[in-house]
């Protein structure tokens, strides 16, 4: 598994304290909102029913002064006024401050009136006013019982008949009450089959307001009609009004418990977010220095796999070559086969190499996947050419099976591609002792591709399948000391292709053979053409004038070993620095230069190369990039400074032979 920094594991602790906080404070915020709308919803409802007890306390005051024997008598038979003046007074003994007060006769027309304590005339809007509560009254009256006028007590009282509601007069919020004047046991009886009606008028803050307003501790109570008088927040009681479409609103100030706790806690909470602040600042602060220290270590250890690369592949590189031009000449059976010893263990050695720098980068995160156009089907044909040897050297048969669709140009990392391919055809003919090897390469649509090899060798069990693809794991312990190999190319296979944005997977039974595929998405390169076929120059009669820059005399040595049964011209320079002076001295048909040189690196020897030839007008030299810098950063910065090709040590004769022709057929290094 690739190792996560400091810093991409704090990341999502931070995330997950500031949601936690976040989730706090919102939850505190709702619940405040909540407990207040609670607290609103209890007050009008108390407030609502206070005051339906408050009106029905009003109506039953006058319930005592209209149902009344003495009343009827006086009023109803006599029309005794000054009676009235001095018994209506009662109302007022009961704490009721009636604005006005009207008694109708049968007909309904005013027969006393009096504003306050002291008779006035009768306004007539003041009547108009109760017309609704008026005829609610008299039709309750129809439907009542005859009353009995025999001179015995009634059993029962007769019920009460009145009707309420508020009303709004000359600009004033009143409650409206009509109650029918009736006798309460029978003494004396109404003259008519209409009774009286007694009309009264009391302000609404007469109606128990105060002290619903003192009781439930009501701020800033306020009445009106309509919504003018409203503020946003306010709490409400709606009450229809007579003859108006608007209702009066009984509006106040309702408490906020939870706003006020919500402010209480402001400061603890700022406290704790403070807490939280620095606690996050110490953290992120040392998380940086750790990623700061983790990143120093990183390219500490980049360096140092760059250093011991190349200072292994710079001695592997004498032995491999060596080897391979000892293997060229003359030699006894015993000789020959004492070479291919030292050359097939320099070859597993550089391989070795090779996985275990990759996994070292894999394990900082260094490795890059590139995006460069190129054709698959191509790839996947070098791959066979470079490993169809090995296959045949062990009587094997390798078949490569690419579907037409194939022979296309895609963008992609043809370098990983092919070393996906590389380990999966190499683990094949390692573990195939006859039979046949099948390597296929076919679309899967939506720009997917399947790159498969199937062999009949040796095969695994599937309850151990997990450990084909862990690093330094292999399906049995006994194929380490039977075959070889440390058990990381699979695994490196499988990361590369996930990396690719791929996946990887393998079926195979014992004894019977295993099938390992890789899909992979290469989208197709859009309007990219094939490059047409050139007529190749015929060769040079002279000798090829080449130019080598290496620090190290084993390199030059190797070079000079590998291309000796050739017709070459060699120029050796020891660092960049003489390699430009002899470019200025004379031309040459191809450089290779070595990137790690002291006085002067071959990376700044070939852009001051490449200078000349802009500033000369003279053609464009091909120069390969001989070095033991084989990562693919370095591979970038060849290119990038003007190489047409980078070729790692330890040198592969067949390759370097192959970009020699090249050259002297006239074609470019990168052609080759």
């Amino acid at each position: 598994m690739r190792r996560l920094s400091n810093r991409n594991l704090l990341v999502p602790a931070v995330a997950i304290a500031l949601a936690a906080m976040t989730v706090f404070i919102l939850s505190l915020v709702l619940w405040s909102q909540s407990v207040d709308q609670q607290t609103r919803t209890r007050e009008e409802e108390l407030v609502r029913q206070g005051l339906v007890s408050a009106i029905a306390e009003v109506e039953a005051a006058k319930v005592s002064e209209t149902t009344w024997d003495e009343v009827v008598l006086f009023l109803d038979n006599r029309r005794d006024l000054d009676w009235a003046d001095a018994n209506l007074n009662d109302f007022y003994a009961l704490g009721f401050e009636f604005s006005e007060l009207t008694v109708l006769d049968p007909q309904d027309q005013p027969i006393y009136h009096r504003r306050g304590r002291e008779r006035a005339p009768l306004d007539a809007a003041t009547i108009t006013v109760f017309d609704d509560l008026l005829a609610a009254v008299r039709t309750a009256e129809t439907q009542r019982p005859p009353l009995n006028s025999a001179p015995a007590p009634w059993s029962t009282m007769p019920a009460p008949i009145q009707a309420s509601g508020f009303a709004v007069v000359d600009g004033r919020n009143v409650l409206a009450t009509a109650t029918l004047i009736q006798p309460d046991t029978g003494a004396a009886m109404p003259r008519e089959d209409r009774g009286l009606v007694m009309l009264t008028l009391l302000p609404v803050r007469e109606v128990s307001i105060d002290l619903l307003a003192e009781r439930y501790q009501l701020a800033d109570l306020r009445t009106g009609l309509g919504e003018a008088h409203l503020k946003p927040g306010d709490a409400q009681v709606r009450m229809d009004v007579v003859q108006s479409d608007d209702p009066l609103i009984l509006a106040w100030t309702p408490q906020r418990p939870g706003a006020l706790l919500l402010r209480n806690s402001i400061l603890p909470i700022l406290a704790v977010l403070l807490t939280f602040g620095a606690v996050g600042a110490v953290m992120v602060g040392r998380a940086r220095h750790a990623w700061r220290q983790q990143m120093e270590a990183q390219r500490t250890q980049t360096e140092f796999l760059a250093n011991m690369s190349h200072e292994i592949r710079t001695p592997l590189n004498g032995v491999c070559a060596v080897a391979a031009a000892l293997e060229a000449t003359p030699l006894s059976p015993v000789q020959r086969n004492m070479v291919e010893i030292i050359r097939s263990s320099g070859i597993s050695l550089e391989r070795l190499l090779s996985d275990l720098l990759d996994v070292a980068r894999m394990e900082t995160g260094s490795v890059r996947i590139s995006r460069e156009t190129f054709n698959l089907a191509d790839a996947a044909r070098t791959i066979d050419t470079l490993l169809r040897p090995r296959a045949e050297e062990k009587g094997l048969t390798l078949s490569l099976v690419i579907a037409p669709e194939a022979e296309t140009r895609v963008v992609g990392d043809p370098v990983r591609l092919k070393q996906v391919m590389a380990n999966l055809l190499t683990n094949a003919i390692k573990f195939t002792g006859s039979g046949d090897i099948q390597v296929s390469l076919k679309p899967l649509g939506e720009d997917r591709w399947r790159l498969q090899v199937i062999d009949q060798g040796m095969g695994f069990d599937p309850a151990r399948k997990a450990e084909l693809f862990k690093r330094f794991a292999q399906g049995d312990a006994s194929i380490g000391r039977r075959y070889g190999g440390m058990g990381l190319g699979l695994a490196i296979s499988r990361e590369l292709v996930e990396l690719m944005g791929g996946t990887m997977d393998a079926e195979g039974r014992p004894g019977l053979g295993a099938t390992f595929w890789a899909d992979i998405p290469l989208p197709v390169a859009e309007g990219v053409a094939e490059a047409e076929p050139t007529e190749r120059e015929t060769i040079q009669t002279r000798p090829l004038r080449i130019l080598v820059a290496d620090d190290h005399p084993v390199n030059r040595q190797v070079v000079e070993v590998l291309l000796s049964e050739f017709d070459v011209e060699l120029v050796l320079a020891e660092n960049g620095l003489e390699a430009c002076q002899a470019f200025e001295a004379a031309p040459f048909d191809m450089v290779l230069m070595d990137m790690q040189m002291p006085v002067m690196d071959g990376l700044t020897a070939i852009r001051n190369i490449r200078a000349k030839e802009n500033s000369t007008d003279q053609g464009r030299t091909p120069i390969v990039m001989l070095t033991a810098n084989t990562l693919p950063e370095h591979r970038a910065a060849s290119l990038a400074a003007g190489a047409d090709l980078h070729m790692p040590k330890p040198i592969e004769p067949e390759r370097l032979i192959a970009v020699l022709q090249s050259v002297a057929e006239g074609q470019g290094a990168a052609e080759a």
